[in-house]
């Protein structure tokens, strides 16, 4: 045999070996434990829903999903170490989509960009509300927005934080329907619900899982169509104000993971999103379930960004 030729064989072999290599190693995936990073402080409603998915998605792919809580920035602290991980599918994301569509807004500067991270799935919804006291004068969407027409700046309501999905779902409902507000920002739903009740504010802008059962008037969801846990409450989209973009929670891996783990991912999710076990803790938790695969999910997130890109300029926003 020539040296030519002995030299061709081995290359061949060599090329076989990392190739059979590369595909063991895909196709063993998982053989451990998967770090889900959950971005927020646990306790939360979209925190229950990750340890729910997680619990379903351990039982597709045959290793645990171990919940982290790295919190901090809003979200940023969390995806930013997403960004770092090793794209070997052994670290994944579950979480609103916050940080990805509005954390630059009030953010000077975020150490990761959205092209780090790649949308796997949407999974949730967080639908926020307008919600008043019982005792409210304002009895319909039509007095909201007539009182703040009348007089402009006056009528006070609280949100769970700058740039999250319900203040700039409110900012978009002022300008489809050129009105002014005195928007105040909380750290979560559950402070300014608080003060709510207290009458310090005339509305909240807030979770429908926050006002569920409490002793408030719910005006309207800030969505395009009901909530199914306020079957009689209108969206804001049905009585003719500008719909807007709820909270999306999903899954998220980092940019550059290999095809055959992110499919993996991709079928898991479309699965446990299907399965009763999380739809039922949906429904107890009063969220609202919304599969899209990552094509779909991708567009949303872009479509958002989009949105808020038009209506945050006129909030005139500090960074932090």
């Amino acid at each position: 045999m020539s040296p030519l030729l002995n030299t061709v064989l081995a290359v061949s072999g060599l090329l076989a070996f990392v190739g059979t290599g590369g595909a063991q190693t895909t196709d063993s995936f998982p053989n451990k434990p998967i770090e889900v990073i959950y971005p927020y402080a646990p306790g939360s409603g979209a925190a229950n829903l990750a340890r729910a998915f997680a619990a379903e998605a351990s039982k597709e792919m045959g290793q645990p999903w171990i919940i982290m809580n790295r919190e901090g920035g809003g979200g940023v602290v969390g995806f930013t170490a997403l960004s770092r991980a090793k794209p070997d599918g052994y670290t994944i994301v579950f979480s609103p989509a916050s940080p990805v569509t509005s954390s630059r807004f009030v953010n000077s500067n975020v150490p990761f960009k959205n092209d780090q991270v790649e949308p796997v799935c949407q999974v949730f919804e967080n639908v926020f509300s307008i919600a008043v006291k019982r005792d409210s004068p304002l009895q319909s969407m039509e007095d909201l927005i007539a009182r703040a027409k009348a007089a402009p700046g006056t009528l006070a309501y609280g949100h769970p934080g700058p740039a999250s999905a319900a203040h700039l779902a409110v900012a978009s409902l002022e300008q489809g329907s050129g009105i002014k507000l005195n928007a105040i920002a909380y750290r979560g739903d559950t402070p300014a619900f608080t003060d709510l009740m207290g009458g310090t504010l005339s509305f909240a802008a807030i979770g429908v899982n926050t006002v569920v059962g409490k002793d408030v008037r719910v005006l309207a969801v800030l969505s395009n169509k009901r909530h199914p846990a306020l079957p009689e409450v209108p969206s804001v989209a049905e009585l003719g104000y500008p719909s807007s973009t709820q909270g999306l929670i999903g899954l998220f891996l980092p940019a550059g993971t290999p095809r055959p783990i992110f499919n993996r991912y991709a079928d898991v999710c479309r699965k446990v999103a299907a399965s009763p076990a999380v739809a039922a803790h949906a429904r107890n938790m009063w969220q609202v379930m919304s599969y899209a695969d990552a094509k779909e999910f991708k567009s949303v997130l872009e479509e958002t960004i989009k949105r808020y890109e038009a209506i945050v300029p006129a909030l005139h926003l500090e960074k932090n």
